[in-house]
């Protein structure tokens, strides 16, 4: 290049300075796109290697615009735009297809602005200053953002400069424009190479500042999904793994089951070993699963997946095994055998596992899936479960059975039917009896000892007992005012009854309600009274004082019913329907005859459940007993037709009477 091409150009640089505030609103438009861009991709490192077209097209797109807007302002024979560091970027960042893509649309812009005067210059000139970014693309891109430094930025920012310049002196070089307008090309390139410094600074200072702030998330969410002390996913880790598998197509996922290995003894080790002992026990345990003794018994083809399942216990995802194909197999004794023998305690206490497989998805969703082994290991009396389809609906059932429970506890409304109580002589009703009378979703009937299982389980008995009894005093206040006698009989457990304040709070609860004690019953069964409580007692004496009948029910299932009959002031005794069903033989008809002497003894009545046939009911009035219960009169209805039922026997009675 000559010295008075030098010259020029530097009269040309001095004159281009009041181009400056046009360049520097360019500059500030290209910091804002690359913003907005990095908003809404959120993730730099990604766009850079996997959104590279989409990358070039928004630089070209970008490029365009900008073009169209300057050009309206500034009138010199070439245009200062941002195409070079438009170019330079969508090479270094997007590579070959980005560049390729903002390339084109640069051109075509540079071909609608200034038509095709010198247009293979432009081009030439583009394509070198592209080649530039894309030199740097492949290093660029295997850079760590977040440890973007000013070494790499100075290594970009120089061959920006260099990619600026080299094109100016091959056309220079080459002679095909003239050395005034190449000198007032070479000042603009240098100009807006200078202000484009800064510009480069900030977008990798964007960028790095970015990249660190998606690291910062990534590891707050790597820490929301491990577990602090095994350094394993833990229980939402493998629930969003669930969750994939069951996004999969059947034919796709292949057979997948979970196998969950649970210390059922933890509790024991902590309190003989402490915390430290028994999370390093726990680490033992993952590293022993992930160990090449286990692989080998576990024998997949595909690497399993451990997870921390709970405090006590890990999970185990074994594709290419079915629930079946494990049953079938020695795989779970295999392993239990191994890790037994390996995790033996040093003649201390050693711990207990317990294992527990399921299809992966089973149950139709991934929380479906975790809950079902959560209930399975609630059970701790055999080693190893295989959970069903007939298991799982079962464990889901006591899940809607509990569900139901709370509703019925938050409002001390559970279903209940009453079975009424016949004197025999009249035929009137003279009393009922509260049972428990469920459904499930579909309509079906839900068996009230399943109720009861699951209401033990949640050692819930007293509270359910309770929301028993507020239901039936306000059904006991309904039946008062329907003008019928006798009193509505609740069962209770000797736990409920022994509780400090019990019977001062049902009193007190029956003076609320308006409701003479006479008006309500409580049946207790024979075996819940074995535990003899001196709290028991003053309870039952309390009640029986204010007028609540006390009945001892299923009286002659146990072993000591004269003994409990004579301890306690029962007023009623009901002979269990077991008895009943009997009465065609002599001998049950004389155990009869003796109970009813023994209730008479202690100035008891004596009831008859189970009542099924005219026959029980002769042979009982033959005997002396005159208040009975069973389908022969009823079933249980609801209080609504225990009314109805009681009003019409007393109107038959009536007419009788007449």
């Amino acid at each position: 290049m000559h010295s008075d091409m030098w010259e020029l150009m530097s009269l040309d640089l001095a004159l281009n300075t009041s181009l400056l505030p046009i360049v520097l609103l360019q500059y500030v438009a290209m910091v804002g796109i690359l913003s907005t861009l990095l908003m809404l991709r959120q993730d730099a490192q990604r766009l850079i290697k996997s959104q590279k077209m989409l990358l070039g097209l928004i630089l070209g797109a970008s490029n365009v615009a900008l073009i169209a807007l300057a050009s309206e302002f500034m009138q010199t024979p070439t245009k200062v735009f941002l195409s070079n560091d438009m170019l330079f970027l969508a090479g270094l960042l997007g590579g070959w297809w980005g560049a390729t893509a903002c390339l084109m649309l640069v051109a075509l812009a540079r071909y609608w602005i200034a038509g095709p005067l010198q247009f293979e210059e432009a081009l030439f000139s583009f394509s070198l200053m592209t080649l530039g970014g894309i030199a740097l693309h492949r290093w660029f891109q295997s850079r760590d953002l977040c440890a973007l430094n000013l070494r790499g930025i100075s290594l970009v920012l120089l061959v920006r400069v260099g990619a600026a310049i080299a094109p100016m002196q091959v056309i220079a070089w080459m002679g095909t424009v003239d050395s005034s307008v190449t000198a007032h090309l070479l000042s603009l390139r240098l100009l807006s190479s200078l202000l484009s410094l800064p510009m480069f600074i900030l977008i990798f200072a964007m960028l790095r500042r970015e990249a660190r702030y998606q690291q910062a998330q990534h590891r707050l969410l790597q820490q929301a999904v491990t577990d602090p002390i095994t350094q394993l996913p833990n229980r939402r880790a493998l629930g969003n793994h669930l969750e994939y598998l069951h996004q999969q197509p059947a034919n796709q996922r292949g057979g997948h089951s979970l196998l969950v290995i649970q210390i059922t003894n933890l509790k024991d080790l902590v309190a003989i070993h402490g915390h430290d002992w028994t999370d390093h026990l726990l680490i033992r345990l993952a590293q022993e699963l992930q160990s090449g003794a286990s692989s080998q018994v576990l024998q997949t083809s595909a690497a399993p997946r451990l997870f921390m399942f709970s405090t006590l216990s890990l999970a185990l995802d074994l594709p290419d095994r079915s629930l079946q194909l494990i049953e079938e197999s020695t795989l779970i004794a295999s392993l239990q055998m191994t890790l037994q023998t390996r995790l033996a305690g040093d003649g201390g206490l050693s711990p207990k596992l317990q294992f527990c497989v399921i299809d992966a998805c089973a149950g139709g969703s991934a929380n479906i899936t975790l809950r079902n082994i959560s209930l399975a290991l609630q059970d701790h009396r055999q080693a190893v479960h295989y959970l069903h389809r007939s298991l799982l609906e079962k464990a889901q059932s006591k899940e809607l059975i509990r569900q139901q429970l709370q509703d019925w506890l938050r409002y001390d409304n559970p279903p209940l039917q009453y079975q009424p109580k016949f004197c025999l002589r009249q035929r009137t009703v003279i009393g009922a009896e509260a049972l428990l009378r469920a459904r499930d979703g579909q309509g079906a009937a839900i068996s009230p000892l399943l109720i009861l299982d699951v209401v033990r389980h949640q050692e819930l008995l007293q509270a359910f007992e309770w929301a028993t009894i507020e239901a039936v005093i306000r059904d006991a206040q309904d039946y008062q005012r329907a003008g019928l006698s006798g009193p509505l009989a609740v069962n209770v457990s000797a736990d409920t009854l022994s509780a400090v304040d019990f019977a001062t709070r049902l009193i007190q609860r029956l003076q609320e309600a308006g409701l003479p004690g006479r008006r309500l019953a409580l049946e207790l069964t024979e075996n819940t009274l074995l535990q003899d409580t001196q709290q028991v007692a003053y309870n039952m004496l309390l009640l029986k004082d204010h007028g609540v009948i006390l009945a001892l029910d299923d009286f002659g299932t146990g072993y000591s019913a004269l003994s409990i009959l004579a301890k306690y002031p029962f007023g009623e005794v009901k002979i269990d329907h077991s008895m009943i069903s009997l009465l065609h033989y002599e001998r049950m008809r004389t155990a009869v005859s003796i109970a009813l002497q023994s209730a008479r003894l202690y100035e008891a009545t004596l009831t008859a459940e189970g009542v099924e046939t005219q026959e029980q009911i002769d042979i009982l009035q033959g005997i002396g007993i005159h208040c009975a219960q069973g389908y022969f009169f009823s079933p249980a209805v609801p209080l609504a037709e225990l009314i109805e039922l009681g009003i019409a026997a007393e109107c038959s009675d009536s007419d009788r009477a007449s």
